[in-house]
């Protein structure tokens, strides 16, 4: 048991659903339910008053979403209160990284994922260190990465990613080392894959590889020659961006 006790407010439009994360809750000695609530309005009131050090905040509220709801009380809030998105649906993952969550908890959650983002918060408070910074959009932990295409949210690990490629809907496609492809948002842009990894560079203007695969570089064709089984692939270099390639090598 931690001699500090932890304040937490719930926040959810589902009564059935504050009542269930209010009694996994009772199972912590160091966390006490100050309030829950199942309006916007009110949420933003209990959280002035309270300040809590712990808010679970549902993702879909009716009129304001949850994340929302945390960009616009941010400024308010201290730096010791942790903000963790909960919700049935993982589409909104990036999203609530975006809004500076500390954690994020998909619905319906096990008591270990729970006890997981406890221990996290419990963690960061005893370092002293306040609110852990915010992931960078894309990038879960470690060589883990969240990738939003138009029909879906894909976790992969950077060994399943092959390379990207600009095509002719003037949109980025991921192309898998299982050679599945799979549109990434019309918004996504160059400069936020590239901030993904450090194996990641631009070979073209139209072409983002994943460089654990290069195997050479032809000199005369500037032909990209991966490691098989992805040997027979046609990826060229341009003349432009060989620089980059000469440069990221050289860090590996």
């Amino acid at each position: 048991m931690n001699n500090k006790v932890m304040s937490a407010v719930i926040i959810d439009d589902e009564p059935g659903a504050i009542r269930a994360l209010e009694a996994d809750l009772l199972a912590y000695d160091d966390i006490v339910v100050a309030d829950t609530q199942t309006s916007v309005g009110k949420a933003r009131r209990s959280i002035m008053r309270h300040q809590p050090d712990i808010i679970f905040v549902d993702v879909e509220m009716p009129g304001t979403s949850g994340i929302e709801l945390m960009k616009e009380m941010r400024p308010l809030m201290g730096s010791n209160m942790h903000v963790v998105f909960y919700t049935a649906y993982d589409k909104y993952l990036i999203d609530a990284l975006r809004a500076s969550a500390f954690d994020y908890l998909l619905k319906p959650y096990t008591t270990e994922e729970l006890r997981a983002i406890i221990e996290r918060v419990r963690d960061d408070r005893r370092s002293g260190r306040g609110v852990a910074q915010p992931q960078t959009p894309d990038v879960v932990s470690g060589d883990r990465f969240a990738v939003q295409t138009v029909d879906r949210l894909m976790l992969l690990r950077r060994r399943e990613i092959l390379f990207f490629r600009y095509d002719e809907s003037r949109c980025w496609v991921i192309v898998l080392t299982s050679m599945e492809e799979h549109r990434l948002r019309r918004t996504t842009k160059a400069k936020e894959i590239l901030a993904m990894s450090s194996t990641f560079v631009k070979v073209s203007s139209n072409c983002i590889l994943n460089i654990d695969y290069l195997a050479s570089v032809e000199y005369t064709t500037l032909r990209c020659v991966l490691f098989p089984p992805f040997n027979n692939l046609e990826i060229m270099a341009s003349r432009r961006h060989y620089s980059e390639i000469k440069e990221a090598l050289k860090l590996l």
